[in-house]
């Protein structure tokens, strides 16, 4: 029944914000705290329950956070690689394919990350136990654990994200599994956007492979785009000939009607939607309907970012051409945007 409330699952009503309580919706007051006592001298409590509130006492904090460590390591995805690669024979035509190239790059970041992650946590349960000095990174690192928060030795090199530790570290194994089922078994009928580190490359792939299959110079291509009648990828029958399906997407400040085809306004007390699978369709001297609204895809809800040395935004990726029946005005005043992960 708290789950809600340890989780902070707090959705709008109107000018109102309310908290769902078992079977009902409660107002939520940002002033509000609850504390839980124990007379235990020594309690012992779940990690599941340390990774969500904040434990104040030392002397539980000490135990239960070696034990949070070794549950955080046993979860830990392991390094990404294809298993049984056979080695190209001699004299064998090389084949280039830039998602394949992409896959490699995003496998290496993942991989620098989980072993920082396995590295810090081993660590951290040494300096806990007085086998080695606590550094001034483990202590920020077991700051941030008692908190729930991404410890700052993990996020710079990590992907943007603004998730607690509990949702940020489910995020992560998702995020694994998509790129090592790509590994194992081939390209996805549907790519998850959300999953990349640095999502503009990938989609710079897709368009360098249809300029190399069909000899166009890749700067006069863009991308089209045509939303899907389906939500979840796994209904689509094949990956599309040329080009690309993606899924994952949330929707802030608007909703799309399967049934119009258009942009709608979102449902009361609803501040995130599901986008349906969208097909990115590589066209030569693309220009976009002037009754569209061009709506912008950002990394994170902040929807604030730099110009990195490549050039990109590190939070805006592309604007997506959406079908409506309202003046793309409308939607600009709404701040309607895509964006590829929730806070929580």
């Amino acid at each position: 029944v708290l789950e809600p409330l340890l989780m902070r699952q707090i959705k709008k009503q109107g000018n109102r914000e309310q908290i769902r309580l078992g079977d009902s919706d409660i107002d939520w007051d940002p002033n509000f705290r609850m504390y839980f006592a124990t007379k235990l001298a020594n309690p012992s409590f779940l990690p599941e329950i340390f990774i969500r509130v904040s434990v104040i006492n030392f002397t539980v904090t000490q135990l239960g956070l070696e034990e949070l460590a070794t549950t955080l390591q046993e979860r830990l995805p392991a390094i990404l690689k294809r298993e049984n690669e056979k080695p190209k024979a001699e004299g064998e035509e090389f084949n280039l394919d830039s998602l394949e190239i992409c896959l490699q790059q995003e496998v290496i970041k993942f991989n620098r990350l989980l072993r920082a992650m396995s590295s810090s946590l081993t660590n951290l349960k040494k300096a806990i136990k007085g086998e080695v000095v606590l550094s001034a990174d483990l202590d920020r690192m077991y700051s941030s654990l008692m908190k729930n928060q991404v410890p700052q030795l993990w996020t710079k090199v990590a992907y943007p994200s603004l998730k607690s530790l509990a949702s940020w570290f489910d995020d992560l194994i998702e995020r694994c599994e998509f790129f090592r089922a790509w590994l194992e078994g081939g390209k996805p009928k549907s790519f998850w956007l959300s999953a990349f580190y640095f999502p503009q490359g990938f989609l710079t792939s897709v368009l360098q492979n249809y300029a190399r299959k069909w000899k166009i110079p890749i700067d006069t291509l863009s991308f089209g785009f045509e939303f899907m009648g389906v939500v979840d990828p796994n209904e689509l029958h094949s990956a599309p000939e040329d080009g690309c399906y993606v899924h994952g997407l949330f929707m802030e400040a608007c909703r799309f009607d399967q049934r119009k085809g258009v942009l709608e306004d979102s449902f009361p007390g609803e501040m995130f939607t599901m986008s349906p699978v969208i097909m990115f369709i590589p066209t030569e001297n693309y220009q976009s309907e002037p009754d569209d609204y061009q709506m912008p895809v950002y990394k994170t809800t902040a929807r604030a970012g730099t110009l990195s040395t490549t050039g990109h935004s590190t939070n805006f990726i592309i604007a997506i051409d959406c079908p409506t029946d309202k003046r793309p005005d409308y939607w600009i005043l709404n701040g309607a945007a895509f964006v590829c992960g929730l806070s929580n």
